[in-house]
């Protein structure tokens, strides 16, 4: 019991703390404390709102000894907004409609004030007691008057600083924000809060950036001399704007509306990055102009609107433009949070808008180069010495603080990985070298090298992709590098062929072997095959947790013990390792039914490479993969999330590739079924000529009981919609089918058989109404024109067309892709469930997948919210 009524009176002591901390929290606040007293008036007033020209009634005190009229805000009863009067004059006193309205206007250039009653004879003894109080003429104090006045100034000047951290200005009330607000109030203290914010560019001008919100920064910048003018001009003057933008930014403004009543201007902004990742962006934000003591203040905020252009949109959080100046130097001030939008990474978005941000050393600059529109080949001149002079400097602060590692990104959770592997030594010779040769290799790219990566040891590769992305440096320069769009020269004799995986077949590996009974490929390695096996009692184990916690069983993460070290956008890219052998070979021939007969080659070499018994890492939307085969480069990205969608490109010698494959899969008691459903379209030069081609589903039986045997199902097409022509290949086969075109039957499930034809106009239309989501193939007796080729064989040995060898599984490989030695960082080879995959590390690996599905769930949510409101 002692004991009991000892921890009663520590938590009544505790509140009671509590309660006197907070009532001097409200005292402190307090920007004037009054005293009852005989010199003290109180009622009630109209007052004229500045932005909407509404009336609202407000409580007023009028102070006679202190020579203070404060109205109550509106945002707490104990706050007052005071008005000095000895400052301000009792001016316009006129009727208007039922009121009597008169202004407090100040001697001084400060805030104004519109009052006004219903009752004439109220409004005139306020006017009387105002008139009197502002008019009064100050006696000349004595020395205990200095004194007390010594005393009154100094609470005066902290009236003053809580004034500013109220609110003792108008701006229109759409930009009345917390962090509009405080931005003026910091700018206007001297006191800039820079304690969580670190300095990333010193050059002429200060940047810092949110280390906590890579957003958002604060920029200072000093010209020689008075050119206040100037600057607001070319801030808010949209003629000279836009020149600046012409000059500087290579960005462009225009003025959509101006709001009369609120004396706001509608600003749509278009910025342009050269790179071929970065679209150009569209900022739509209004913007007000005002004064505040002697500062001129700019203050600008994203508008929620339909894009004014067909770019994408950028946002602009705020921004808060001040301007302060005397006849030596002029001080600009610029805090913002805004971001490009779209973009992979947080420290990619936040170094694309510090970019910006370095432009703003211009400003003072652009009054030169419009001087004399006569003199435009030299101002062009001065433009570009100015330019080439900052990249230089910028250039050598990036080498000066090379050792800083996270001089322009930090890594969030570095306490979760690695220190061996992945926290650089700022001292390590080693890092050094490594960054120095990144460094010199990127310089070069304007003849752009050779950019391929080579993964010998996985160890040594994951130590140095990670260092160098921790460099700090590494954004930087794969935003700013120069990315390969076409194939470059390439020796055959210097081709390398991938012939074996994991010391096996390059398909078959240690996992498969061919079932003879049946057909197909039988699963044999015993150690997937227990991982596997494992997998159901890891997601009983998972989702009888969740339903503990009251979480939902859909967030139940799949173990990465079954998965394979790929995401699926690596593996799709891997799956064309047959395109420079075959589809090279078809560009180079006029004949169309010979392109076709390659292109079904490709076809089942896509099938073969897309094997595996493991599966792949499930793509996050806005993931990327970058390689090259035989230098053509080939691009994945994952373009939705739901349906898991992604989007490839290959550039090729006389042809591309461009595809948009869904990965969709159906689970059964005892089996599951998976497709790339989508169309690879394959556009052939020197004559033009485009070709579709559809995947066959795959499936896997026995994943609960009995062999694992992989198999391919019903059938998959090639079509020439220009040329009507039609590749038909059905797996597995029954008799008749086989006999309508003369082929051998083989009672074998990894049999198929098929044939190139020529089609009629029927056939072609009804592709076109079907889609390739529902399209089922040609009606032997009404689509086929004339039969050109005949296919047959069984696709785990060897396919061949007129009973010649097309293509064999055995003897014929496929080119070794290469991986990109500087991808952009939303690169799949960046993702940490990888890395740690690929090192083995199977319980960081599932830390960091599930962690990266919450943020994807997470991603959906936000996005399906949005998608509401827009509709």
């Amino acid at each position: 019991m002692i004991i009991e009524y000892q921890q009663i009176w520590l938590i009544f002591m505790n509140i009671s703390n509590f309660i006197q901390e907070c009532v001097n929290t409200v005292m402190d606040s307090h920007p004037i404390q009054y005293q009852p007293s005989m010199e003290i008036s109180e009622g009630e007033i109209l007052v004229k709102g500045k932005t909407f020209g509404r009336w609202e009634s407000k409580k007023f005190i009028i102070d006679e000894k202190k020579r203070v009229f404060a109205l109550r805000s509106s945002k707490g009863k104990t706050k007052l907004k005071p008005y000095f009067l000895k400052e301000y004059q009792v001016e316009n006193k006129e009727r208007k409609k039922d009121k009597i309205s008169f202004d407090l206007t100040s001697k001084t250039g400060g805030k104004c004030l519109t009052l006004g009653t219903e009752s004439e004879q109220k409004a005139n003894e306020i006017i009387n007691v105002l008139q009197e109080l502002c008019n009064r003429i100050d006696v000349i104090p004595n020395k205990d008057e200095i004194i007390q006045k010594n005393i009154q100034d100094q609470i005066n000047n902290n009236q003053h600083q809580m004034m500013i951290n109220s609110i003792d200005y108008e701006i229109p009330s759409f930009f009345d924000i917390s962090e509009i607000r405080d931005s003026i109030a910091n700018i206007r203290k001297g006191s800039h809060n820079l304690e969580n914010f670190k300095l990333v560019i010193e050059n002429k001008l200060l940047i810092y950036r949110n280390q906590y919100n890579h957003h958002q920064f604060k920029v200072f910048v000093e010209f020689d001399g008075n050119c206040q003018e100037t600057i607001i001009q070319n801030l808010t003057d949209y003629n000279k704007i836009n020149q600046w933008n012409a000059y500087i930014c290579k960005q462009d403004s225009k003025m959509i509306k101006e709001l009369y009543e609120d004396k706001s201007f509608l600003i749509c902004e278009i910025r342009e990055l050269s790179n071929l990742f970065i679209f150009k962006r569209e900022f739509q934000y209004l913007q007000h102009h005002f004064k505040i003591d002697n500062f001129d203040f700019i203050v600008q905020k994203q508008i929620d609107q339909k894009s004014y252009t067909k770019n994408y949109q950028g946002s602009l959080k705020y921004g808060v433009w001040a301007i302060q100046a005397n006849e030596k130097q002029t001080k600009v001030y610029y805090f913002s949070e805004q971001s490009m939008q779209g973009l992979s990474y947080s420290d990619e978005d936040a170094y694309l808008i510090q970019l910006f941000l370095e432009q703003i050393i211009n400003l003072q600059d652009l009054s030169i180069i419009i001087q004399n529109e006569n003199l435009q080949i030299k101002s062009n001149v001065i433009y570009i010495q100015d330019k080439q002079q900052q990249q230089n400097e910028l250039k050598n602060t990036e080498i000066n603080n090379k050792e800083d590692n996270d001089q322009f990104f930090d890594c969030e959770e570095l306490d979760a990985m690695n220190d061996k592997l992945f926290i650089v030594e700022s001292n390590s010779n080693k890092d050094d070298v490594i960054i120095d040769e990144y460094e010199q290799n990127v310089r070069k790219q304007t003849i752009l090298p050779s950019q391929v990566d080579s993964l010998d040891n996985i160890q040594d590769w994951v130590d140095k992709k990670m260092k160098l992305v921790l460099s700090g440096n590494y954004n930087y320069f794969s935003i700013k590098i120069l990315h390969q769009l076409q194939p470059k020269e390439f020796d055959p004799l210097q081709r390398q062929l991938l012939t074996q995986q994991e010391g096996g077949h390059y398909i078959f590996k240690k996992d498969f072997i061919r079932e003879e009974k049946n057909g197909g490929l039988k699963v044999i390695n015993e150690e997937k095959l227990a991982a596997q096996k494992a997998v159901i009692k890891f997601l009983l184990t998972r989702i009888g947790a969740s339903l503990m916690m009251g979480k939902s069983i859909t967030s139940v993460s799949m173990p990465v013990t079954i998965f394979e070290a790929r995401s699926n956008t690596e593996r799709v890219c891997n799956s064309m390792g047959f395109a420079p052998i075959y589809l090279e070979d078809a560009a180079q021939s006029q004949d169309i039914y010979y392109r076709i007969k390659q292109c079904v080659a490709f076809q089942f070499g896509f099938i073969f490479m897309y094997l595996s018994c493991e599966k792949p890492f499930n793509p996050i939307l806005g993931e990327t993969f970058q390689g090259f085969y035989d230098n053509c480069p080939i691009y994945c990205e994952q373009i939705s999330h739901h349906p898991p969608i992604c989007a490839i490109q290959m550039y090729g010698r006389q042809y591309r590739i461009d595809a948009q494959l869904e990965l969709i899969a159906n689970f059964n008691s005892n089996s599951v079924v998976g497709r790339n459903v989508g169309t690879l379209k394959i556009s052939f030069q020197n004559p033009h000529q485009i070709v579709l081609i559809t995947l066959a589903p795959g499936s896997l039986n026995g994943t609960t009981y009995g062999d694992k045997v992989m198999n391919y199902l019903e059938k998959q097409f090639i079509i020439d919609i220009k040329n009507k022509i039609i590749c038909e290949v059905t797996f597995n086969p029954d008799k008749k089918y086989c006999q309508y075109f003369d082929i051998e039957y083989q009672n074998q499930q990894d049999y198929l058989c098929g044939v190139i034809c020529d089609v009629n106009d029927l056939a072609i239309q009804k592709y076109h109404k079907d889609g390739y989501r529902k399209y089922k193939g040609l009606d032997l007796k009404q689509d086929i024109k004339q039969i050109r080729h005949k296919i047959k064989g069984i696709w785990v040995n060897e396919i061949k067309i007129d009973n010649q060898k097309l293509i064999c599984i055995h003897n014929d490989f496929p080119v070794k892709m290469q991986l990109a030695q500087y991808p952009i960082p939303s690169d799949a080879n960046f993702r940490m469930d990888l890395l740690w995959w690929k090192l083995k590390n199977f319980d960081q690996s599932q830390q960091w997948k599930e962690k990266l599905e919450i943020q994807q769930r997470q991603d959906r949510k936000l996005r399906e919210q949005k998608g509401k409101k827009k509709k």
